[in-house]
């Protein structure tokens, strides 16, 4: 199966046909930056627990360029992790896109997006009492091209196509102690879905369904497969004057091993809401079930399942508080095994200047083998200093 071929081509039209009718950006490139320091309790994410201090480093830039038919928009992104001591921990990630919307009529806007993320990954494999750092590098090329249709003054109906390739190096180890290893398949993904919303007032509602095909290429002992997913929702959003919001969705996800008898079909659902308490005082909450297609942690697919609550206090101008706390379920499909995963955080963000902000950040989490015994506990205390220019 090839990378969406339709996809790109369609894409690429939406990206070069605003160029003839282009004007000069009214506005100048947006861009932030932020670096923090961290010390956590638990740097290698194992039962063991050993500590260090990293530095995280994040920065992102983006233009848009007005144009007869619309806009297009330019984005590039980095983010640099860099340990004190287990250093083969490192993990360097960048990204660049171009999206271009076109207002073909009144009642049609297009949207097609491209993609390239870059990653160099670094882990660890235990060998007895030894540890024996690793180092894989990642290249995901992306292309989606979107339609939305004004069906009437209050429905709009949203086509969309996309497709993905994932390609994953070899697996180089510390020393070369070990011959460089291909553990991670190339990977191949195509979606199609459609959205039909219908508003009414404060309230919306409507219906979703999709359809993907994801090819993983055959890597060792692990042959070529494919598997195909498919999904129907019905959903909706509510939202007052006061700042109450909630919106969710409900249907069902399916699952199967294209040429096999495997079949899996689930009840997916996404809930969340928010609501402000006080006049500096708000809650949020969420929760959700589906199927998570990008995790490298099964070779077929995670299903997860996943609670969360937040609360925020708005102090004065300047100095606002957080905290919250997660509990998830991840089930992998392949590998039969299942974990349970559990956080809690808090922080103060300091809005030091207009654009300059210092927060200060606990966050506690604890990752589990149901029926097994490595139970992974860390503390990740943070200070950060963000600006955006």
């Amino acid at each position: 199966m090839r990378i969406f071929p339709v996809g790109s081509l369609l894409s690429i039209a939406c990206l070069i046909a605003p160029w003839a009718h282009a004007q000069p950006s009214e506005q100048p490139p947006r861009a932030s930056a932020s670096i923090s320091r961290h010390h956590t309790s638990n740097a290698l994410d194992l039962p063991i627990a050993l500590p260090d201090w990293y530095t995280l480093l994040r920065g992102s830039i983006n233009e848009t360029v007005e144009h007869e038919l619309g806009s297009t928009r330019f984005s590039g992104e980095f983010q640099l992790r860099a340990f004190d001591t287990y250093d083969h921990e490192d993990d360097a990630a960048g990204g660049i896109s171009v999206s271009s919307t076109l207002r073909a009529s009144d009642t049609l806007e297009l949207r097609g997006t491209l993609s390239l993320g870059l990653m160099s990954e670094g882990d660890e494999l235990v060998v007895g009492n030894a540890i024996l750092g690793m180092r894989t590098r990642r290249a995901t090329l992306a292309a989606a091209i979107q339609a939305g249709l004004q069906l009437s003054p209050e429905t709009v109906l949203v086509l969309e196509g996309s497709g993905m390739r994932e390609q994953s190096g070899r697996t180089r180890f510390q020393d070369a102690l070990l011959a460089p290893v291909k553990l991670d398949p190339t990977r191949h993904r195509v979606r199609l879905s459609a959205t039909l919303t219908q508003m009414r007032g404060r309230f919306s509602h409507g219906l979703f369904a999709a359809a993907g095909i994801v090819q993983s290429d055959p890597i060792g002992l692990l042959p070529q497969f494919r598997t195909a997913d498919y999904s129907a929702r019905l959903h909706g959003r509510y939202a007052t004057p006061a700042g109450f919001v909630a919106s969710g969705s409900l249907g069902v996800e399916v699952l199967t091993l294209l040429g096999t008898s495997f079949r899996q079909v689930r009840a997916a659902y996404e809930v969340a809401a928010e609501t402000p308490v006080a006049a500096a005082f708000s809650l949020r909450g969420a929760l959700k079930a589906g199927y998570d297609f990008s995790s490298r942690d099964d070779p077929l697919a995670v299903w997860v399942q996943r609670y969360q609550a937040e609360a925020q206090y708005q102090a004065n101008a300047v100095l606002r508080f957080g905290a919250g706390l997660f509990i998830e379920r991840r089930e992998n499909i392949g590998l039969e095994t299942r974990e349970r995963l559990r956080g809690v955080y808090g922080e103060a963000v300091w809005e030091a200047l207009e654009r300059v902000a210092v927060t200060f950040r606990v966050d506690g989490s604890r990752r589990a083998t149901v029926g097994g015994n490595d139970a992974r506990r860390n503390v990740d205390i943070q200070l950060s200093l963000s600006a955006e220019l």
